[in-house]
């Protein structure tokens, strides 16, 4: 059984995507959008070092994960699975 990873955490979400991570699922509850990812070695990586603020990510890149992802969120989707595709 594959594990994930899921956060409130819209910009990190949008970094986890913008470096490659596809989104594997989001759904909203209570106003708030939750992101799923398949949980992977290098997933944890990206998270400890973004969280470290050790990261660098293309600025085109992130700018375009922040937009892809809103547009997720105020698409009138609550519940979407990707099935491991990028966004």
């Amino acid at each position: 059984m594959n594990s994930t990873y899921t956060t409130n955490d819209f910009y990190a979400s949008a970094f986890l995507v913008a470096s490659g991570v596809p989104l594997f699922s989001h759904f909203r509850s209570n106003g708030k959008t939750t992101f799923e990812f398949r949980q992977t070695d290098e997933l944890n990586q990206l998270i400890d070092e973004y969280y470290a603020d050790h990261v660098k990510v293309s600025p085109l890149r992130y700018g375009n994960s922040l937009k892809n992802l809103k547009a997720l969120i105020y698409s009138g989707n609550t519940n979407t699975n990707n099935n491991g595709k990028s966004v």
